[in-house]
């Protein structure tokens, strides 16, 4: 039987995130409801129970079991495969929505048909701006943000709010060159038609390639209206493989897409 035909699909992908999970499911429930929205949820190889807890806490959820350790954009890729969507969320699971937001991005992209991807306000959990709006990465920009002490940092802090797009502010709609794989609002159809992320991509620059291979026909735009709050864990910083999967993901963006010093 065919999935009935629905206007949004939440994609969420978890690798033992059940706790994070359990904060999100029962506010994005209720939106998913207001919104007359389906949510799929991929699980890749969790040992901590997250299907047997989303199968019984929440039915309606659809959840997919993948046993190969696969990527991000790998992951919602699954769920872009059997989406009945006409828009397509792609988002993390250590967030917090409001009632109104998936229906509002709805009206947003109705009206606004040149918009192939919108993005939200992203909120540190004190509701401040987490500056995920992005202008295309350089050697420069990366290396401050990764492997700089943040005492040298803030020697060169109009360059990273350069980069985070502060000098334009996060109080307006405007067109983003690199929106985060955080939370994506997309349109079904057409990224079907581009076959969704690049898998290649493990971790990491996924979203500003697929951003960038997007713009080849439309627009990437923020949108201030609605807010989600984002439980940011940097995990770049904090680990040596994801440090080690950063790096591959950064040389594979600059040759396809080419180096950028400054």
């Amino acid at each position: 039987m065919q999935p009935t035909m629905r206007d949004i699909t939440i994609s969420l992908v978890s690798y033992n995130q059940r706790k994070d999970l359990e904060r999100l499911l029962p506010m994005l429930v209720q939106s998913a409801q207001s919104s007359e929205a389906e949510i799929l949820l991929v699980d890749n190889r969790s040992v901590d129970g997250t299907t047997k807890f989303v199968k019984a806490a929440f039915p309606q959820i659809r959840v997919f079991f993948n046993p190969r350790k696969s990527g991000y954009g790998e992951n919602h890729n699954l769920n872009l495969r059997k989406a009945s969507g006409r828009y397509f969320v792609i988002m993390n699971s250590d967030m917090l929505v409001e009632t109104d937001l998936f229906s509002s991005l709805r009206d947003y992209m109705d009206i606004h048909l040149d918009i192939g991807i919108v993005s939200p306000k992203i909120l540190n959990e004190d509701r401040t701006i987490q500056g995920l709006n992005k202008r295309y990465p350089t050697v420069l920009d990366l290396f401050l943000r990764r492997f700089v002490p943040g005492s040298i940092q803030r020697l060169c802090q109009r360059r990273l709010d350069y980069y985070e797009m502060r000098d334009i502010g996060y109080e307006h709609c405007v067109d983003v060159p690199f929106m985060s794989g955080a939370f994506m609002f997309c349109r079904t159809d057409l990224l079907q038609s581009l076959g969704g992320f690049d898998p290649k991509y493990f971790l990491y620059f996924e979203d500003v390639d697929l951003c960038r291979r997007v713009q080849q026909t439309y627009r990437t735009e923020y949108f201030p209206g609605v807010s989600v709050i984002h439980f940011w864990q940097r995990a770049a910083h904090k680990n040596w493989i994801h440090t080690l999967y950063f790096i591959k993901s950064a040389l594979r963006y600059f040759r396809k897409w080419g180096i950028r010093f400054y």
